[in-house]
């Protein structure tokens, strides 16, 4: 079935197609009168605008971008659901990208410089973030979830810091002395700032720092499987382990399991995020929660605030974590 044109509405109204432009883009210099009689005809003709050259003449398209690293993981899954809702309540949409190391920089280039776009969003980490942060002056407003290095951007994250001080804090206050650390990844500040976390609680609380008690970890599951194998050969061994994120915590469960102990009687295991993952562990994750939606939800918001010309003096946006306690930790049993 062919399509209404413009010019039809325009001759069936006896307007010009100008002012059938004024009316579709909502343009307030239109008599109210005129207005309501071409809405009836385009409503009698069931026209539908061209929606590139809608975006085109009001020099918008109302997308959001978003770039991350992969949808496989729910860490990511959660926050782009976050910036999807929010995006959806203001009548915007998302154009998604994942990206590879070595095309990341050729694919936020193009989306920054293209005019498929309004705003962007990414969320880091991505391999060279820092370089990315300094290197890519953007045309359209930027907002990075996760954001973890000291630079005037828009920025949403946790405190990283924070969030490890009081999972370490958590097994201190159960009795644990000897507790192990499955670290991330070192070249991003996220794992620096969880590790740092971890040395300060264990200072806070007079326990002198042990490196054989941290085994390096990626985030992924297989690190935290061979972090555990690690930290459960040493002797003695760890009574409780905390890994950076909770891929890594299950990973831990699955090799405490295969050796036949106990949780959290013989070892106790917290993570890092409240991924759903967490709760369904066997047994239940503790964990420190991350906000995910709600760094989406706030990253869309404050992208739709710049975007309708609002001034934004706050730059950076720190959400604490929180304590979620489930099976996996326990109090030391007495000797």
């Amino acid at each position: 079935m062919r399509r209404s044109t413009i010019r039809e509405v325009a001759s069936r109204a006896g307007v010009s197609y100008q002012t059938v432009s004024r009316v579709i883009n909502n343009s307030p210099d239109v008599a109210e009168a005129t207005r309501e009689h071409v809405l009836r005809v385009i409503a009698e003709l069931d026209y539908h605008p061209n929606a590139q050259a809608v975006s085109l003449s009001r020099n918008r398209t109302d997308i959001v971008g978003i770039i991350v690293d992969t949808v496989t993981s729910t860490f990511f899954a959660q926050t782009i659901d976050g910036v999807a809702q929010a995006l959806r309540r203001r009548g915007r949409f998302l154009l998604l990208a994942t990206v590879e190391d070595a095309s990341q920089f050729d694919v936020i280039d193009n989306l920054q410089h293209s005019r498929r776009i309004d705003g962007l969003v990414i969320v880091l980490p991505l391999a060279n973030s820092l370089s990315l942060c300094r290197l890519t002056p953007s045309r359209v407003p930027t907002v990075y979830i996760d954001l973890q290095y000291d630079m005037d951007v828009y920025g949403i994250t946790v405190d990283n810091y924070k969030g490890a001080y009081a999972a370490t804090r958590h097994l201190l206050e159960l009795g644990h002395r000897r507790i192990g650390m499955i670290a991330g990844r070192r070249d991003i500040p996220v794992g620096q700032l969880r590790l740092d976390g971890y040395r300060s609680a264990l200072r806070d609380y007079g326990i002198s720092f042990d490196p054989n008690l941290v085994a390096p970890g990626d985030f992924r599951f297989a690190s935290g499987v061979a972090g555990a194998e690690r930290l459960l050969a040493l002797d003695p061994r760890p009574t409780a382990i905390f890994a950076s994120n909770d891929l890594m915590a299950i990973g831990v469960s699955h090799v405490a399991m295969r050796q036949g102990l106990r949780i959290p009687d013989d070892l106790s295991i917290i993570g890092f995020d409240d991924t759903p993952e967490a709760a369904l562990a066997c047994p239940p994750l503790t964990t420190m929660r991350q906000p995910l939606r709600t760094m989406g939800e706030m990253a869309a918001d404050l992208i739709c605030r710049l975007l309708d010309g609002e001034t934004v003096d706050q730059k950076r946006f720190i959400i604490e974590t929180e304590l979620i306690v489930r099976s996996s930790t326990g109090r030391l049993p007495a000797d």
